[in-house]
């Protein structure tokens, strides 16, 4: 070989080992923070209803991103009447937390009544009251939804000075307001997401909780029925999560098909994880071991087993668990395909879910995430 053929492979090798030395660097894993508040004033029912019915879809479309997002999710209201003049109306029910069979139970659990409606102080109190990751390549996103003015309380707290301190920590404000466009831009909805850096949506509620049918919704259901086999509780949380989790099946099953499907496709995925509770999910945690759980805090049927036992025990539900979520995955593209020509069909515009979805997915992915199958 001469000496410009040698050079030339020389080259190749070294493009191939630095590429190789890449893929292996980068992370399999990024926080991603997101924190939602909901305006639950007196005439928010649909917009709640909404967000109930299409929030699975969110976790779904962050589902798609690679590394994997360590998805913590938190939950605020504002205009309530659960709270106080003093409180600005404003309560924090969930700070960002990684369990969202929790979140998902604290959304189910919130009721419609109030008035005064801060944007701004809601913006504030997400943004000192949450435990938001500190890491550069977070992604860390706020969703405030209402259908008031953005003005409202702007005396004490400013939307504009609430989203530049959002700036200053790195987090996107979007703003999701229910009803025409035009109102939402007299109402200055528009301008909180152009100084938040977000979207600003002007959406129908009621349209974000029509359900639609598809043909895969019986298998899935089934497949549900199989995956939730595999959860093997332990500890203190072991039973109150196992409960919990059917209890959030039986609320997205009584929202309707599509939500009910929505919540299974995300309990087939990489983002629906129980380590809390689940010795599955707790035995792939890094640094597990069996000795840093006690005898006591084990299932009964474990308490006897020899170390090699436990290990055999949990890698067969393991293994019965990936085999039911592959299953689920593959099902739900041709889901998501069908559900997305049946609302271009039928509705013809997008509802709260797409509007969270489309912005979630533009933020992601500017954020240097990479989305499969967009």
């Amino acid at each position: 070989m001469n000496r410009a053929g040698t050079i030339r492979t020389v080259l190749v090798v070294l493009a191939t080992a630095l590429a190789a030395l890449s893929a292996s660097a980068a992370p399999e894993t990024r926080p991603v923070d997101v924190v939602v508040m909901l305006d639950t004033s007196g005439s928010m029912e649909n917009l709640l209803d909404a967000t109930r019915a299409r929030v699975w879809d969110v976790v779904n479309e962050l589902g798609r991103m690679k590394p994997t997002p360590e998805l913590r999710v938190g939950l605020l209201s504002f205009g309530t009447e659960a709270a106080s003049e003093e409180q600005g109306y404003i309560v924090r029910h969930l700070d960002l937390t990684a369990d969202l069979d929790e979140v998902y139970a604290e959304l189910m659990a919130l009721t419609i009544g109030g008035g005064e409606e801060y944007v701004g102080r809601a913006i504030n109190e997400a943004l000192d009251g949450m435990s938001w990751n500190p890491e550069y390549d977070a992604l860390r996103v706020m969703f405030v939804a209402g259908n008031e003015s953005a003005d409202q309380g702007v005396e004490d707290n400013d939307f504009r000075i609430a989203t530049r301190a959002a700036n200053d920590k790195d987090i996107i404000v979007n703003s999701l307001y229910a009803g025409n466009r035009e109102q939402g831009v007299v109402e200055k909805w528009h301008e909180v997401a152009q100084l938040g850096k977000g979207n600003f949506s002007a959406i129908d509620p009621a349209i974000g909780s029509i359900q639609i049918a598809a043909p895969q919704d019986a298998r899935l259901l089934e497949l549900n029925a199989n995956l939730n086999t595999t959860y093997v509780p332990y500890g203190e949380k072991g039973q109150n999560g196992l409960a919990n989790q059917i209890a959030q099946d039986g609320n997205a099953s009584r929202l309707g098909v599509q939500s009910c499907s929505s919540r299974i496709v995300a309990k087939g995925g990489a983002l629906y994880n129980n380590a809390s509770w689940d010795l599955v999910d707790r035995t792939l945690e890094e640094g597990f071991g069996w000795d840093a759980i006690s005898v006591a805090d084990l299932p009964e049927e474990m308490q006897a087993m020899t170390a090699e036992e436990k290990v055999e025990f949990i890698e067969v539900r393991r293994v019965q668990r990936e085999g039911i979520q592959s299953e689920i995955q593959a099902l739900s593209a041709a889901r998501e395909e069908f559900v997305q020509q049946a609302i271009a069909d039928r509705i013809g515009k997008a509802g709260l879910g797409e509007a969270m979805r489309n912005a979630i997915r533009e933020q992601a992915m500017a954020k240097g995430f990479k989305c499969e199958g967009c």
